[in-house]
């Protein structure tokens, strides 16, 4: 099942729903409703997304920068 938010108001089966109400549909139904502007992802139930790996820290890459030299003539 898909958590949604309505965006305005559906009448989803046989029952009327207002803007706002959330729902759990079957995936089919959640993307037909959000292509069709009625509804979007319930960002509430959304799972949070965990990192891959071991839980280390990766240090961020750091650009590589060059000194030139200006000649003394």
């Amino acid at each position: 099942m898909t958590s949604i938010v309505l965006t305005q108001p559906h009448t989803h089966a046989g029952q009327a729903h207002k803007a706002g109400d959330r729902l759990d549909v079957d995936g089919g139904t959640a993307d037909w409703l959000i292509a069709n502007s009625i509804a979007r992802h319930d960002r509430q139930s959304a799972p949070v997304p965990q990192p891959e790996g071991d839980g280390t820290s990766i240090e961020p890459v750091r650009p590589i920068t060059t000194q030139r030299k200006e000649s003394k003539s």
